[in-house]
C-alpha cells in the first residue's frame, strides 16, 4: 500500500491542457497540494502541461514509477494496464468511469481491468472514483480542488459526491484528515485492505466509513474488529430501507434482512454505525477532538433551567446514564454557587452565570469519580458573557481527561463563542440532542471495545457423518427441506435436547404414542410442506386425553388439508409436552457475511414482537452472553417477579450448536428452532420444533 499513499513518482495517464478536463484538475492538484516525488502527465498530444514536460505513453517515461493515475476513455483503461503492468508500476488508481456500473459491457471491462491487475501484482483502486489524499505527503490525487489540513481522521467512501460533502464540511468546521479515499467500483482495493493500512497509520486517530455494501463480509469484519481494538470506526451505512431482505420460509429468515445483518457485523466488529451524514459529523468533532470516556455517566452543567431538563432527556434518549454526584462534589457547589442554583445533576448556574462561574462548575464536577463525560449548556441571556465563557471552555482543549461537548443553543449572539470555540477544537452542538449523540457515540465504542476481551471460539463437536447421511438423503429426494423429524435428527446429532416423540398415522397410533409419553401432549401436523403450523391450525397443546388425542387428529387433518390442499400429510407428531419460557434460536446464511444466528422471545409472536438480536457465527461465549442479555425479554429469563431463573446455561449450548451445525454444513441456508423450551435452572430446555431448508448444491 505505501505505493498508493506515498509513492515517490507519479504518472499522470491522461494529463489534459484545458482547464475544465479531470486530466488537468489532477495535475493541478498533485501541483498545488506541495507533491514533493516526481510528476510525469502521459499525453501523446501535448510537450507539456502546467510547465511539466508530458510524454507520449506510460512506457516512455524514463524513470520507475510507482503510482499511475488513469484518467482516460474506459475502452482504453486495459491497454494502458498491461502497459504499467510491463513498466512495473505497483499502484493503480482508476478514476474513469463507465464499467460496471454502466451495465454488462462495462462490467466485462472491468473483469478484464481486474485479471491485468492481479496478472502484474498491481494494487488497483477504483475504477470510477474520485481518487486518494493523502494530507501527510502533501499529495491531492483527486479532482477536488477542496484539499483539506493535516488532522487525525481517515475518510473511505464508496460514493464520490459523499466525499466532497465531507470535504466541504470539514473546511467549513476547522477539521482536518490524514488520508481521504474514494473508492469506487473495488475492483481490488475495497475497505478490509483500507482498514489493515490504516490501522498502523500513525497519522490517523479515527477512521469514518461511508459504505453501500462489501463482497467480503467475513474479511471486513476480521479487520474491522482488529481495528477498532485500537481505533474507533464510525460507519454510515447506506441502503437502511431496501427490500434487500429475500423471501424467507423461516421467522429467522425474515427478521434478517441485510440491514440487519449489517447491524449485527459492526456491533460484533467494534464499529459504531450511523444513520446519518449529520450523525457521522458530529461523531467526528468529538472522537477527533477529545479522549473517550470510562463509561456513560454524563453530567450536565448549564445557564438555564429548561436546557437542563432537554439535555436530562436527550441522555436517556441516547442510553446515557446521568451522573450521581458524590456528596463531596454537591457540598463545593453548594460553597460557591448562588443559592438559587441546583447543586444536582444537572447542574444550573442559573442565568447570571459569567465565565468564572462556568468554570468553577465545570472543573468541580470533572473532578468527580462518578462523572465519565461532561456536556455545558448555554443559553444566550443579557447578563451572560459568550466569548468569555467559550474561552474558558477552549481552554479545556487538550487538557481534559474526560470529553467536554457544548451545545450554544442561539443564533446570532452566540457566534463569536461558538467560532472561539470551533478554532480551538471544542465540539458543539446546535441543540442538546445532538451534543447527546456525540458523547453517547463515544461511550459506545468504549463499551464495544472493552467488552471485546474474550476471543477463544466456542466449537461443539457433533455427529457429522449421521448429518451427512441425511442431508444427501434429502437431496438424493428432490427436496429442499428436512420435515420436522429429520429436522429433529439433525439437533440430536449435535447435542440439541429433543423431547420425546412419535409419529402416528391414524388416530389410535396417536393414542398409544400419547400413553407412552404421558399425557399432557403436543399434537403438529407432519409435513415437509407446512413451514408454520399454527397458521393452519397444525397444531394442539395441553393435550390430556385419549378421547382429546381422537378429536385434535381429525381436526388437525381436516384444517390443514381445507387450508393447504395440496401439502403432503405425512401423518400426526405427537410430543411430550415441556413448559417453561419460549425463545427463538436460529441461522440464515448470508451472501457476504455467512451464518448469521438470530436469537430472541420466540414462540407464534417473534414476527410482531421482533425482540431478537443477531450475531454471526463463529461465536465467543461472550458475544452468545450478550446476546441472550440483550432482549428485552431477558428478565423473563432471569426470574422476573419471584420467578425461578431459566436454564440459561443450556441455552447458550443450544446456540453454540446451532451455529456449529451452520459452521460445519455451508448447505444449510436456514435453521430454526421455534420455540425453544428453556426450563427452570437446573431443568435444561428442549427443541420443539424443527425447520431446516438446504440450497441447491453444497457450497
Amino acid at each position: 500500500m505505501k505505493a498508493l499513499f506515498e509513492p515517490q513518482s507519479i504518472a499522470i495517464v491522461g494529463a489534459a491542457r484545458e482547464e475544465s478536463k479531470v486530466g488537468h484538475v489532477v495535475v493541478k492538484n498533485l501541483i498545488a497540494s506541495g507533491f514533493k516525488g516526481k510528476l510525469y502527465p502521459v499525453n501523446p498530444k501535448a510537450d507539456e502541461i502546467l510547465g511539466l514536460k508530458c510524454y507520449p505513453s506510460i512506457g516512455t517515461v524514463p524513470d520507475r514509477i510507482e503510482l499511475a493515475i488513469i484518467v482516460i476513455p474506459n475502452v482504453l483503461v486495459p491497454r494502458v494496464m498491461e502497459e504499467a503492468g510491463q513498466k512495473g508500476v505497483r499502484s493503480i488508481i482508476i478514476i474513469t468511469s463507465g464499467f460496471k456500473e454502466s451495465g454488462k459491457e462495462g462490467a466485462e471491462l472491468e473483469r478484464k481491468v481486474g485479471e491485468i491487475g492481479r496478472k502484474y501484482g498491481m494494487n488497483i483502486l477504483g475504477p470510477n472514483c474520485l481518487g486518494l489524499i493523502n494530507t501527510h505527503h502533501d499529495m491531492n490525487a483527486t479532482f477536488t480542488g477542496n484539499y483539506p489540513k493535516k488532522g487525525p481522521i481517515a475518510i473511505t467512501s464508496q460514493s464520490g459526491a459523499i466525499c466532497t460533502t465531507i470535504l466541504d464540511w470539514a473546511s467549513e468546521n476547522n477539521m482536518g484528515f490524514s488520508k481521504f479515499i474514494s473508492v469506487g467500483n473495488k475492483v481490488d482495493i475495497d475497505e478490509a485492505d483500507l482498514l489493515a493500512y490504516l490501522r498502523g497509520d500513525e497519522h490517523t486517530k479515527v477512521v469514518a466509513m461511508y459504505i453501500e455494501g462489501t463482497d467480503r463480509g467475513v474479511e471486513f469484519m476480521r479487520q474491522a474488529a482488529e481495528t477498532t481494538r485500537s481505533k474507533p470506526i464510525l460507519a454510515l451505512k447506506a441502503g437502511r430501507t431496501s427490500s434487500g431482505a429475500k423471501a424467507a420460509s423461516s421467522h429467522t429468515g425474515a427478521l434478517s434482512g441485510s440491514d440487519a445483518v449489517y447491524d449485527a457485523a459492526m456491533e460484533q466488529s467494534g464499529i459504531v454505525r450511523v444513520k446519518a451524514i449529520d450523525d457521522l459529523f458530529d461523531l467526528l468533532l468529538a472522537f477527533a477532538n477529545m479522549p473517550l470516556p470510562e463509561g456513560d455517566r454524563v453530567a450536565i452543567v448549564t445557564n438555564a433551567g429548561g436546557l437542563g431538563v432537554m439535555a436530562a432527556d436527550a441522555a436517556s434518549d441516547h442510553g446515557l446514564t446521568l451522573a450521581s454526584l458524590a456528596p463531596e462534589t454537591i457540598a463545593t457547589l453548594k460553597g460557591k454557587l448562588p443559592e438559587q442554583a441546583n447543586f444536582y445533576n444537572p447542574v444550573d448556574v442559573i442565568g447570571d452565570a459569567d465565565a468564572a462561574r462556568y468554570e468553577f462548575a465545570i472543573r468541580t464536577v470533572m473532578d468527580d469519580p462518578n462523572v465519565s463525560c461532561i456536556a455545558v449548556m448555554l443559553a444566550p441571556t443579557d447578563l451572560v458573557d459568550i466569548p468569555s465563557t467559550a474561552k474558558i471552555l477552549a481552554s479545556f482543549a487538550g487538557e481534559t481527561k474526560i470529553p467536554i461537548v457544548a451545545a450554544f443553543v442561539g443564533g446570532e449572539d452566540c457566534a463569536e463563542g461558538i467560532e472561539i470555540m470551533r478554532k480551538a477544537g471544542i465540539p458543539n452542538y446546535g441543540s442538546p440532542d445532538r451534543a447527546m449523540g456525540a458523547l453517547s457515540g463515544m461511550a459506545e465504542y468504549a463499551r464495544l471495545r472493552n467488552s471485546r476481551t474474550d476471543t477463544e471460539i466456542v466449537s461443539v463437536e457433533g455427529d457429522k457423518a449421521r448429518v451427512r447421511e441425511l442431508l444427501d438423503r434429502v437431496r438424493s429426494e428432490g427436496r429442499m427441506s428436512l420435515s420436522e423429524d429429520e429436522g429433529k435428527e439433525l439437533f440430536k446429532a449435535y447435542g440439541i435436547p429433543v423431547p420425546g416423540e412419535g409419529m402416528a398415522k391414524d388416530s389410535q397410533e396417536a393414542v398409544e404414542i400419547a400413553e407412552r409419553l404421558g399425557y399432557p401432549v403436543v399434537m403438529k401436523v407432519a409435513s415437509p410442506d407446512i413451514f408454520h403450523k399454527t397458521d393452519v391450525g397444525g397444531v394442539a397443546v395441553n393435550v390430556s386425553s385419549a378421547e382429546e388425542v381422537r378429536t385434535q387428529f381429525d381436526l388437525i387433518i381436516s384444517r390443514c388439508r381445507i387450508r393447504m390442499p395440496q401439502a403432503r400429510i405425512l401423518g400426526i407428531s405427537i410430543q411430550q409436552m415441556i413448559s417453561g419460557r419460549e425463545v427463538i434460536v436460529g441461522m440464515v446464511r448470508d451472501n457476504q457475511f455467512g451464518p448469521v444466528i438470530t436469537f430472541g422471545l420466540g414462540g407464534i409472536f417473534v414476527e410482531i414482537m421482533k425482540d431478537v438480536t443477531q450475531r454471526i457465527a463463529p461465536l465467543t461465549r461472550s458475544e452468545v452472553n450478550r446476546m441472550i442479555q440483550s432482549i428485552k425479554a431477558y428478565p423473563i429469563l432471569t426470574g422476573a417477579r419471584g420467578r425461578r431463573p431459566a436454564d440459561v446455561d443450556s441455552l447458550r449450548e443450544v446456540i453454540f450448536s446451532v451455529a456449529q451445525i451452520a459452521l460445519d454444513f455451508p448447505e444449510i441456508s436456514e435453521l430454526e428452532i421455534n420455540p425453544v423450551i428453556v426450563g427452570d435452572e437446573g431443568k435444561g430446555c428442549g427443541a420443539v420444533d424443527a425447520l431446516v431448508t438446504i440450497g441447491r448444491e453444497s457450497k
